[in-house]
């Protein structure tokens, strides 16, 4: 019996090595059948591909900055119309409202003239007295010398002309009185012009203060008129750009206006600059005049101008021969282009003579014909290959 249990013992002792081993060695064939049966692939090198860009062909051209800036329609004349006289207002002409236009030399208001007219009659008469009077004087002073004659020749001794003797100071008392009494009457006259109040250029009223039966002082405000026959737009330029601009009175750069909310446009030109610059942005004053901007005259039919608008400026600087005109995104980081050259990348440096908002413009750094490539490269080098997309022919 006990012969029986050590048989069985090695048995599965042998049993417990076997399996394994067997295990082990099935498993080695089979990784080596599987390893002679798998396929193999042949690497190939890598092919080089060149860059596919696209191209833009440039020639020069004469070009005109533009300067771009924002600003405000403003008078360029406005008064303050005040009486000289006081009185009551008796009469107003019909345009003499709020938004009226009133020509130059039509009568707006009307003084009651009665004082005034009563003022010149009085004036009349004293100069009237006083003229009589210088005549009486004059004819005393004649009696005077012809007295004064007649005692010389009856007299042995010389009798001396004096001016007292003569009357002289009496007539030019007279003569002063007659002076006086002209000035006075000047007054009066002027006086009674005034009742009349016109106005001095073709205007229009933008506020009023009084009206018909209203009591008005000497200096009283009667209204606020602007001249319509120009406005202004003062705008702010940077800087470095206002070289390019022509400032003159009559020749000055051109200018386009337009009205940032009722689209409307009107032509202007830069007659002056305000001579001071924004403490903040640092920038200069523009003045540019707009003339006839209510439509009333040489521009008949043409949209109104109001004042206060807010507008876009755009002005017509100095002129460029012989640049080249390029999408601003063209030019790199260090201000330089990519030129496609014979299936080569050429990069060259330039120095654009003048920017705008999407436009650069170049005058030194590329000829004509030269094809300036419009795709990004992600590692440009000089001298690469380049591809030109299906649609692109030099």
């Amino acid at each position: 019996m006990n012969q029986t249990a050590s048989q069985t013992s090695l048995s599965v002792i042998l049993l417990k090595i076997i399996l394994p081993v067997c295990l082990i060695a099935l498993g080695v064939a089979g990784f080596w059948y599987y390893k002679s049966k798998a396929v193999k692939f042949k690497r190939k090198p890598a092919e080089k591909t060149a860059p596919v860009v696209d191209i833009i062909k440039v020639n020069p051209d004469r070009v005109t900055a533009q300067i771009r800036a924002m600003g405000t329609v403003q008078p360029d004349r406005e008064v303050e119309i005040k009486s000289q006289v006081a009185g009551t207002v008796i009469q107003v002409a019909p345009e003499f409202v709020q938004g009226g236009l009133i020509r130059k030399g039509q009568a707006m208001v009307r003084i009651d003239p009665a004082d005034y007219t009563l003022a010149v009659n009085k004036a009349q008469s004293a100069l009237a007295q006083a003229q009589a009077d210088f005549e009486i004087e004059k004819g005393q002073q004649q009696i005077a010398k012809e007295e004064l004659k007649l005692m010389a020749t009856m007299s042995p001794n010389e009798i001396p002309e004096t001016s007292l003797v003569l009357r002289e100071p009496q007539l030019e008392q007279a003569q002063a009185a007659v002076a006086s009494a002209k000035s006075d009457l000047d007054a009066a006259r002027l006086d009674l012009e005034r009742t009349r109040i016109i106005a001095p250029f073709y205007a229009l009223v933008l506020s009023k203060q009084v009206d018909e039966g209203a009591m008005t002082a000497a200096q009283g405000t009667l209204a606020t008129l602007v001249d319509v026959t120009c406005y202004q737009v003062e705008v702010q330029v940077p800087l470095d750009r206002l070289d390019r601009i022509r400032v003159h009175e009559t020749n000055g750069s051109p200018a386009r206006i337009r009205s940032l909310y009722a689209g409307r446009e009107w032509e202007g030109r830069v007659v002056r600059t305000t001579g001071t610059v924004t403490e903040q942005s640092r920038m200069a004053g523009v003045i540019i005049q707009v003339d006839d901007p209510l439509g009333l005259g040489p521009a008949k039919g043409r949209p109104a101008m109001l004042l206060n608008d807010h507008v876009e400026a755009f002005i017509q600087g100095q002129a460029f021969d012989n640049v080249f005109s390029l999408p601003r995104t063209l030019v790199r980081e260090d201000s330089s282009l990519w030129i496609y050259n014979d299936g080569r990348l050429d990069i060259r440096k330039v120095a654009p003579v003048w920017i705008e908002n999407d436009r650069v413009f170049i005058q030194s750094g590329l000829f004509p014909g030269d094809f300036v490539i419009s795709s990004d490269l992600s590692a440009p080098v000089s001298g690469m290959a380049l591809t030109l997309a299906l649609q692109e022919s030099p």
